[in-house]
């Protein structure tokens, strides 16, 4: 991490954090067409299985999988281009506190090109918001096959244009590259924060920026409704309801004794609130609720309670291993 951290570290997370950056990181292609919103649980799939194919890890760490060397160029850079949005998600949940994450392009695909304005400059991947203090930050995602100097010195432009986010100076406004090294095929990262914006103003609803994080989690749980209407969801956590997710088409059995595929088996839970808001009324308890004020109120699961089976993000999002 260069300014103004200058150091470098190891950057630790789980399975259940690594699925929780995958769900979360909004990426574009979640809202290309009505039609494809039945599409939720396969995109999730598609992605996990994305993930898998490209990395491995050798003795605690995460590296490039030999299984890649067949991919052409092109696909490669696709590949590394997802990997750049995901990681750059869980570097911003882990290390900088950044409580919710939206991909900027995806205000433009729902709500049109004046939804989102940032005075004719060309707007950075990402904006993160804190909810506790209010604070927005921008985030510039590229993922590179190996180390490229000028690839993140672009990004660090790019974000570097921004003066301010819905009048107020970023908390961040960071620059990330993800690569592969190498030497050894380590996946690394390198994060750059610019010190003082030039001078756009960025400008968007909050109220718009809550439903597109939300919305697409959402329609999993809708997807799964219409599939199995009479055992999809269950109280787990009080205010919290959970859905399985039948995950690389395995559906384990209770009987089954492989440790390694009952670990597979994995619940997605959403705060009810949240649920209810996309469920009812097109979106809409009455015109006096709010996702905004629903998010305020969120009460989340205590710490103790998080281990190695079980997730929980700042946004009320969680896994648990069954």
């Amino acid at each position: 991490m260069e300014w103004p951290f200058y150091t470098s570290k190891i950057v630790e997370c789980t399975n259940l954090e690594l699925l929780h950056a995958i769900l979360t990181c909004g990426m574009p292609n979640q809202f290309l067409s009505p039609w494809h919103h039945e599409k939720r649980s396969q995109e999730f799939i598609s992605k996990i299985s994305m993930v898998e194919t490209n990395l491995e890890i050798s003795d605690g760490y995460l590296i490039k999988s030999p299984a890649t060397e067949y991919l052409d160029a092109s696909e490669k850079s696709v590949n590394s281009y997802y990997l750049g949005l995901i990681f750059t998600k869980l570097f911003s949940m882990k290390e900088f506190n950044i409580d919710y994450f939206l991909h900027t392009t995806i205000f433009e695909q729902v709500y049109g090109k004046d939804a989102m304005t940032c005075d004719g400059r060309k707007k950075p991947s990402f904006v993160g918001y804190q909810k506790y203090s209010g604070e927005w930050s921008i985030w510039e995602s590229t993922g590179k096959r190996d180390h490229a100097p000028k690839a993140l010195d672009d990004a660090y432009n790019q974000v570097y244009a921004i003066k301010t986010v819905n009048e107020q100076s970023p908390s961040y406004a960071m620059a990330c590259m993800t690569y592969f090294d190498t030497k050894h095929g380590e996946l690394q990262g390198i994060l750059r924060n610019a010190a003082t914006g030039k001078k756009a103003n960025m400008t968007f609803d909050r109220e718009q920026f809550l439903t597109l994080y939300y919305r697409h989690i959402c329609e999993i749980f809708d997807e799964s409704l219409r599939r199995k209407p009479f055992d999809s969801v269950i109280d787990y956590i009080e205010g919290y309801l959970e859905i399985e997710l039948e995950l690389f088409g395995l559906n384990i059995e209770n009987s089954d004794k492989d440790e390694y595929l009952r670990k597979r088996r994995i619940k997605l839970g959403v705060p009810k609130d949240i649920l209810g808001y996309f469920q009812y009324n097109q979106g809409r308890y009455s015109d006096d609720i709010t996702i905004s004020s629903i998010v305020d109120s969120l009460k989340l699961a205590p710490l103790d309670m998080q281990d190695e089976g079980f997730f929980m993000g700042r946004d009320g999002i969680y896994f648990r291993i069954i």
